[in-house]
């Protein structure tokens, strides 16, 4: 794993958006509702909502609850493309 510079480092909103994007292509193709993960994860039905609109930064915890919720076999696939 490099290290991207500073000029190559994406910032806090473009991580936030690319996780965002991320959460939502992975449950679209899990064919669930943000309330289906939501309930899946034992989550408040808002907070996928707030996360995919990202309106909210997720913790480690929540990204891992998701990705277990989404039955993904990687934490990696949330947050692929995040440099």
């Amino acid at each position: 794993m490099s290290y991207a510079g500073p000029e190559q480092a994406m910032s806090a909103d473009q991580v936030r958006q690319q996780f965002a994007r991320n959460l939502r292509v992975l449950r679209e193709r899990a064919g669930i509702s943000q309330e289906a993960l939501a309930k899946a994860c034992d989550l408040h039905r808002t907070e996928v909502s707030l996360l995919e609109r990202c309106l909210r930064s997720p913790r480690l915890d929540t990204m891992i609850i998701l990705a277990k919720g989404l039955q993904l076999d990687s934490l990696a696939d949330l947050v692929e493309g995040i440099e």
